[in-house]
Formats: structure tokens, C-alpha cells, sequence
């Protein structure tokens, strides 16, 4: 019986050091080192977009997730539906998209709410 309850322990504690990790990785925001500066100007060109759209108050006290997101497929001289996250109140993610042009200018497209980044596997 206490060899029972012994495995069961450490399978909560496991459960519960893993679920510290997810929280901690989620409050890695904003300056991952990984990002290159393309990446992150595109980012935040998009970021920018958002904010000042008509949906901008929605996102206000949103944080960017600067890993989370696909600038690396971008080349120049063509166009890319660029999807980027933001971790809102609680466990809320705004899955947002902009478009980026042939010459890189950048808009504002639309957003969705989730509970995982875009591309994620969780």
C-alpha cells in the first residue's frame, strides 16, 4: 500500500513540476534571444497594427509572444499571412494575424481568442 501511494506522489509531483514549467515558459514574453531582428521588426510592425486597429482595446494589457510566431517564412519581395500571439487575462491567447506585403508593410488583419499559441502542439 505505501509503494501504491509512494508512485502516486511522485506522479503528482511530476504533474505539478510540469505545469510550473508551462507557466513559467508562458511568462517568457517579449525578449526572446532566439528571434532574429527581421523577426522581431516584422513582429512588432504587426503588433503595432493590432494595437492601433479597431480591436486594439481588446488587446490592451496584452503581452507579446515574441517566439510564438512565423516572421521566419517571410521573404522579401512576397507576401505572408503573418501570425503572431499575445497572452491576455489569464490563460488567454489572441491568436492575431496581419499580412505583409511584397515590400514589407504590414496591416492589421483579424484575431482569434484560444487557450494555445497558433502552431502550438500542446
Amino acid at each position: 500500500m505505501n509503494v501504491h501511494k509512494g508512485f502516486w506522489c511522485a506522479g503528482a509531483m511530476v504533474l505539478a513540476m510540469s505545469g510550473l514549467g508551462q507557466v513559467a515558459q508562458a511568462g517568457s514574453v517579449e525578449e526572446s534571444a532566439d528571434v532574429p531582428q527581421a523577426d522581431r521588426e516584422l513582429v512588432n510592425k504587426c503588433h503595432e497594427a493590432a494595437m492601433n486597429s479597431k480591436d486594439g482595446d481588446t488587446f490592451e494589457s496584452s503581452q507579446l509572444l515574441m517566439d510564438q510566431q512565423n516572421a521566419g517564412d517571410y521573404e522579401e519581395g512576397e507576401e505572408l499571412l503573418l501570425h503572431i500571439n499575445m497572452l491576455g487575462h489569464g490563460t488567454t491567447i489572441y491568436n492575431v494575424s496581419c499580412n505583409v506585403d511584397e515590400q514589407g508593410n504590414v496591416t492589421y488583419e483579424e484575431y482569434q481568442k484560444a487557450g494555445t499559441p497558433a502552431g502550438s502542439t500542446r
